[in-house]
């Protein structure tokens, strides 16, 4: 397996199943919960839940990586960090040194 990600264009693939009843969902929030067999993801949008998804152990493994690789791909390509949400949250706590401009 390469260690770097290497995007493929699947725009023409993509752009079929957006024509499709397929849902498409939007997420900024989610929360992981494990089963004996499987993961399952809730998604939220501005905190309220939208939908939920289950994978296989052995394919949210994959996806983990996979995802993984795509952001570090696209950290290496535009020389940008790309910040977690817990990163953020950390840096907005009021228990840092509030540098806010009054």
């Amino acid at each position: 397996m390469k260690n770097e990600f290497e995007p493929i264009d699947h725009g023409e693939e993509f752009k079929k199943a957006l024509d499709t009843d397929i849902p498409q969902i939007y997420s900024n929030g989610f929360s992981i919960f494990l089963g004996t067999g499987d993961v399952n993801i809730l998604l939220s949008k501005m905190g309220h839940n939208v939908a939920t998804i289950s994978f296989s152990f052995t394919l949210a493994k994959t996806l983990a990586e996979k995802l993984g690789g795509a952001i570090k791909t696209l950290e290496n390509k535009t020389g940008n960090t790309i910040m977690t949400t817990d990163d953020i949250e950390k840096s907005l706590t009021p228990d840092k040194k509030d540098d806010t401009v009054k």
